[in-house]
């Protein structure tokens, strides 16, 4: 059976949030983050009023964006050989862009509280997590077709 790569590729970067989303979800429950990831996102569109399904809806569609980049440039340009390395790699400049966007546009401005710096570890390790988790669900479902 042939599927549609670069579909499968959008949906495996959707679900790949997920992880993502429990990973800081623990670390904000246990007192080290702030915010969730997916409640982060959501401060893009709500500016001081986190929301679970905002968020979830919005870095979803990042995730999905994300994962057809890579899949687009990095795998059909470069080829699979490093997935993983070029997964987190890809996924650590889109958060380096994002984190200095939201601090422009939400910090900067006083609309929420600055917040602490382990918020920012947190969010950090859970990219690189994703990122390896995206390069494995490649991996698994989108180089095996």
């Amino acid at each position: 059976m042939k599927i549609d790569k670069t579909t499968t590729s959008i949906i495996v970067g959707a679900l790949s949030t997920i992880p993502y989303e429990i990973l800081t979800t623990v670390l904000k429950l246990l007192g080290y983050a702030r915010y969730s990831v997916y409640e982060l996102s959501s401060l893009m569109i709500t500016l001081n009023r986190p929301h679970m399904l905002l968020g979830a809806f919005l870095s979803m569609t990042l995730g999905a964006s994300i994962a057809l980049i890579l899949y687009k440039i990095a795998v059909e340009c470069f080829g699979w050989e490093n997935l993983i390395f070029k997964s987190v790699f890809l996924n650590l400049q889109c958060w380096i862009l994002l984190e200095g966007l939201f601090m422009w546009l939400i910090e900067g401005r006083n609309l929420i509280p600055f917040r602490p710096i382990s918020d920012y570890y947190s969010h950090l390790f859970s990219v690189i997590i994703f990122g390896v988790i995206l390069g494995l669900l490649f991996r698994k479902y989108i180089k095996s077709y």
